[in-house]
């Protein structure tokens, strides 16, 4: 079935406990320990998707975050729910059904080894889905075991089930290798920056060349039902 629908005269009085609306700039200001989460467009029209400044009560200073995953687009303003201590729901108004819940990750496992690793403040959007879920299938093994026929006899069988995400590579194409078909082939530089930036759910270094599964291939696949 489908998830509740959340109104949001009624989100007040359902959520107490860390709901905080305010109008102006569309922002919305979420107390978090001893940081303020404020998520909103801060009234630059040359922004497209919802900004979040943290603010350190502790040290009295204002702190911009590394963000990972993909934004969620700016829309006529926005509603935000505290979940579990952890994360955030955002509900964008004037949006399509399928786009306007997502989750703000600001202090969750994740976040926190993702802190500790680039040495930073850092939060991650993901987006919420009403319904049944895909969910992502992990193959995993050492070369030359039968991924690679694993992977093509399931998309044989089922193609309206399985879709394959294409994984980025800094080597060069061979001969009959196809951009964004094979591989997305990319430069080394790119790459890398793309790993620090939290955009490669795995990578590793195979003959001296990047491989890896970025985040927006893997969304690719399951935006389009697989």
């Amino acid at each position: 079935g489908e998830a509740p629908v959340f109104y949001v005269e009624n989100l007040k009085d359902r959520f107490s406990n860390g709901f905080n609306l305010r109008f102006k700039g569309f922002e919305t200001s979420i107390d978090v320990g001893d940081k303020t989460f404020v998520i909103g467009s801060n009234n630059n029209d040359s922004i497209s998707s919802i900004e979040v400044q943290i603010y350190d009560k502790s040290r009295g200073k204002w702190v911009i975050p590394t963000v990972l995953g993909t934004e969620p687009k700016r829309y006529e303003g926005h509603s935000a729910i505290l979940l579990n201590e952890d994360r955030i729901m955002v509900i964008t108004w004037g949006s399509t059904p399928d786009d306007c819940i997502w989750f703000l990750e600001v202090d969750t496992e994740y976040v926190k080894q993702q802190k500790k690793a680039l040495g930073t403040e850092v939060i991650a959007w993901s987006k919420g889905v009403r319904g049944d879920a895909e969910k992502p299938v992990v193959i995993s093994g050492p070369s030359g075991v039968g991924k690679g026929t694993l992977i093509n006899m399931l998309m044989k069988e089922f193609p309206t089930m399985f879709g394959f995400s294409v994984s980025h590579t800094t080597r060069a194409p061979r001969i009959m290798e196809k951009n964004g078909v094979h591989y997305h082939f990319t430069e080394r530089s790119i790459m890398e920056k793309d790993i620090k930036d939290g955009k490669f759910l795995e990578f590793a270094s195979v003959h001296g060349n990047l491989y890896g599964t970025s985040v927006e291939a893997v969304e690719a696949v399951a935006d389009s039902g697989k």
